[in-house]
């Protein structure tokens, strides 16, 4: 009996490996690939520095008095909190939100940072 090879990037399987993984449902991975362009792309912005982002130095300042310094730590914090932090005000915030949205970035977005490992 002769047994056919396949090469599917990850080792050669033989053909009956093959044909029962084309019909079993597939495994729902949340890890990271190193070839998901979304997930580099997010990570790579969700860890540049804030000064990178063009953020004026008038908010960028207050912002690294409280330790905010990535775009992750931004990101992952809402507008009340902002608010909260002194010498910025409303003005400040809907600046930071208008920046962050160019980007298709929000205030609160907790959900992706647990998501992401940085």
């Amino acid at each position: 009996m002769v047994t056919y090879w396949f090469d599917l990037g990850e080792g050669v399987v033989p053909l009956s490996v093959f044909i029962y993984n084309m019909y079993t449902t597939p495994k729902t991975e949340r890890t990271f690939e190193k070839y998901d362009e979304f997930r580099l792309h997010m990570e790579q912005l969700l860890s540049s520095s804030i000064t990178d982002f063009d953020i004026p130095m008038r908010i960028a300042i207050p912002l690294d008095n409280v330790g905010i310094r990535r775009i992750i730590d931004l990101v992952s914090i809402g507008r009340n909190e902002l608010l909260k932090i002194n010498r910025l005000g409303e003005k400040s915030v809907n600046e930071i939100e208008k920046i962050l949205d160019r980007f298709g970035l929000s205030l609160s977005m907790a959900s992706y940072e647990k998501g992401c490992q940085l």
